[in-house]
């Protein structure tokens, strides 16, 4: 078995080992991460200084440009003759050319500075091109390129003319190799526009080194560097791989998906290139092109691991210190402890006597010492344990021949008391049976209740379908009884027309009349020509045939007209028959059908009142059923718990009679327990007597 003070040591170096894990754990990962955080942050910061330089000296060329730009618009004043004049032109020229030199000199990395004429309205060499070997060297003025040499779809060598105007907008072009002077350069072209029209082009070519430069200065850690890549991914500069590379050639894929993403600029990204791991970030500049800032991952993580490194020995030293500290505390932790283990010992062989070498133990002002005030204050309620248990014996003796006459008397009463219960469970569980029955009748009831409902919910129903018919029938005759009113105003109208009519037919006996006036003059005419055509003899006998002619005329007219009177009286009589029935039916309609319709729409209005006062009563006898059916099921509900409670009764007095006769018999053997506790106190007595209390 393990002593108290290997156990000690253990516990210390457990406790120091878990420590120093935690600790050393949360310390080395935020470690790390402030280590990659301070990492990142430093990358991000060379990435942008640097960037920052090579945009300056581009804005600085920029400005050039631009500047330049201003004050060939403000030398132009008139842009008509310029297009027509070529004298004009050169004298444009000789202006402008001064400043351009100028400029240049004063422009960092300038190797060319130029402006160029649109060849559609000057001559094809029209500008002027200032141009140098070295940056030391003096500008010198050459012939421009002819235009007519070179189509405008040429862009390998008129590109830098066409491209910018094409986009009406500064432009920087891609670098190039001067192959004169074999020097890399990179342009800036700005086109020149006034009032929408192209005038030319002016523009500053620049050393490409100036920027590389830059570039080759830009480290990190001890192997980190930059390069530059244009924005369709292709090198421009960089220490291994040749200008114009494709980097999906060079195994650069991770780094031109990258730089296609930019809102992910200066983000630490991680990339493959020659089989070793890498870190990056990069900027866009104001070119378009791409600064990339790349260092081994292996460097860019060196800071954290030296800092894991010197945690771990940390936590290996604070390990060994503990295991020495837990030792020596062990020590001074297990003296008193075993002093403590002797006065334990011997109160375990039942030996009470005081202890002088526990003196120094409760001097002490540590665990021990209270472990030793408690164990003296235990051995001293063990003492007054065994004086209580003496005395206990002795009362127990004492008591135990009264304890035997009340089991006696307990014991008869226990039998009375189960006799009752059982009578009194008997009666309950009658009681029981009785409730059952009234729960049955109360279902049958509810039952019953239950079939008025739905026949009450029936009636409601075909009192709402009687109600929906008369307000049916109702709407209807009263539909009739407008279309018959309207009928009735209309044959009314139609026969006052009639009547008017029939008027015109006496009118007609007038004019009869006057035809037959006519036809009589028209006779007596005809007479008096015959008579006359008579005294005329032979040259009235044409006249007299006319006359003939004209007295049958007059008489077939009285002939028409009587026959038109026949048909008049007729006519009349029609019309007198007419009326008389007209009369007839408008009385008809007036004082029997209208007056049927009248009575007809209060049947209906009393009808639909009649269906309406079922529909009521129905509703007021389904909210009797209702009421009925829940006061049916709230009886049901508390004849229920009562059934419930008076079983629960029955069997709480049946276990009560049960728990009677139990008590019985435990009564019964108390008197066995009694002379077993008088051999039990026998027993105590020999106990206490081998304390030794002195």
């Amino acid at each position: 078995m393990k002593s108290i003070k290997t156990k000690i040591v253990m516990v210390v170096l457990m406790c120091s080992l878990i420590s120093t894990v935690i600790c050393g754990s949360i310390s080395i990962v935020e470690s790390s991460r402030a280590a990659k955080e301070s990492s990142r942050e430093q990358m991000k910061m060379i990435c942008e200084n640097q960037s920052q330089k090579l945009n300056s000296m581009m804005t600085q060329v920029a400005q050039s440009v631009d500047t330049l730009n201003d004050l060939a618009l403000a030398e132009l004043e008139d842009f008509g003759k310029f297009k027509s004049d070529a004298e004009y032109v050169d004298t444009y020229t000789a202006k402008i050319a001064p400043m351009l030199k100028q400029t240049a000199v004063h422009t960092r990395g300038a190797m060319s500075v130029y402006i160029r004429y649109n060849p559609e309205f000057t001559e094809p060499t029209s500008g002027v091109f200032y141009t140098r070997d070295s940056a030391d060297s003096e500008f010198q003025e050459i012939e421009p390129t002819d235009f007519t040499m070179y189509e405008p779809d040429d862009l390998e060598h008129v590109g830098w003319y066409y491209i910018p105007v094409r986009n009406q907008k500064p432009t920087w072009m891609a670098p190039y190799l001067n192959s004169n002077i074999n020097v890399y350069m990179v342009s800036y072209v700005v086109p020149i526009f006034l009032d929408g029209e192209s005038v030319g082009i002016i523009g500053m070519d620049i050393e490409f080194s100036a920027f590389t430069d830059v570039l080759n200065e830009s480290g990190i850690f001890s192997s980190g560097y930059a390069f530059l890549a244009d924005e369709q991914g292709n090198i421009m500069h960089h220490r291994e791989l040749e200008t114009g590379t494709s980097m999906l050639d060079a195994g650069l894929d991770t780094v031109a998906a990258a730089l296609s993403q930019p809102d992910q600029e200066t983000v630490i990204r991680q990339y493959t290139f020659n089989g070793g791991k890498k870190s990056m970030c990069y900027v866009s500049l104001v070119n378009g092109m791409k600064f990339i800032l790349t260092a081994p991952t292996s460097e860019f993580m060196a800071q954290a691991k030296n800092m894991q490194r010197l945690i771990l020995i940390g936590a290996l030293a604070a390990m060994v210190t503990a295991a020495l500290a837990g030792f020596f505390i062990s020590i001074s932790l297990t003296k008193p402890i075993r002093q403590i283990n002797t006065i334990v010992g011997e109160t375990a062989k039942f030996n009470f006597t005081h202890y002088t070498s526990s003196e120094k133990l409760y001097k002490k002002k540590d665990e021990t010492a209270s472990m030793a005030h408690s164990l003296h204050d235990m051995r001293d309620s063990l003492r007054g344990m065994v004086e209580n248990i003496k005395q206990a014996y002795m009362d127990m003796a004492d008591s135990m021949e009264q304890l035997s006459e009340t089991t006696e008397k307990v014991n008869t009463m226990s039998a009375d008391n189960s006799a009752t219960t059982q009578e009194l469970a008997a009666a309950m569980q009658e009681t029981a049976d009785t409730m059952e029955m009234v729960n049955s009748t109360i279902a049958d009831i509810r039952d019953r209740a239950e079939t008025i409902r739905g026949r009450s919910d029936s009636g409601k129903n075909n009192s709402v379908e009687i109600r929906g018919r008369a307000e049916k029938l109702k709407g209807s005759t009263k539909s009739a009884s407008q279309r018959t009113q309207e009928m009735y105003a209309s044959v009314q109208e139609k026969t006052r027309e009639a009547m008017e009519q029939a008027k015109a037919v006496s009118r007609i006996n007038e004019l009869t009349q006057s035809i037959l006036d006519i036809s009589s003059q028209t006779n007596l005419l005809a007479l008096n020509a015959s008579i006359e055509a008579a005294r005329a003899g032979e040259a009235g006998r044409g006249f007299a045939v006319v006359a003939g002619e004209i007295g049958a005329l007059a008489d077939q007219t009285s002939d028409a007209v009587g026959d038109i009177n026949g048909i008049i009286a007729e006519v009349n009589q029609a019309v007198s028959n007419m009326t008389a029935c007209l009369d007839e039916s408008m009385s008809f309609l007036e004082k029997t059908v209208l007056k049927d319709y009248g009575d007809f729409m209060e049947v209906a209005e009393q009808y639909s009142i009649d269906a309406a006062g079922v529909e009521d009563n129905m509703d007021d006898i389904n909210n009797q059923i209702e009421t009925l059916l829940t006061a049916i099921v709230n009886i049901a509900d508390a004849v229920e718990r009562v059934s419930q409670t008076t079983i629960e009764a029955a069997d709480g007095i049946t276990e009560i009679a049960g728990k009677t006769q139990e008590m019985s018999g435990v009564v019964g053997t108390n008197s066995d327990l009694i002379d077993h506790n008088q051999s039990n106190i026998d027993k105590l007595k020999e106990i206490v007597a081998t304390f030794r209390m002195q």
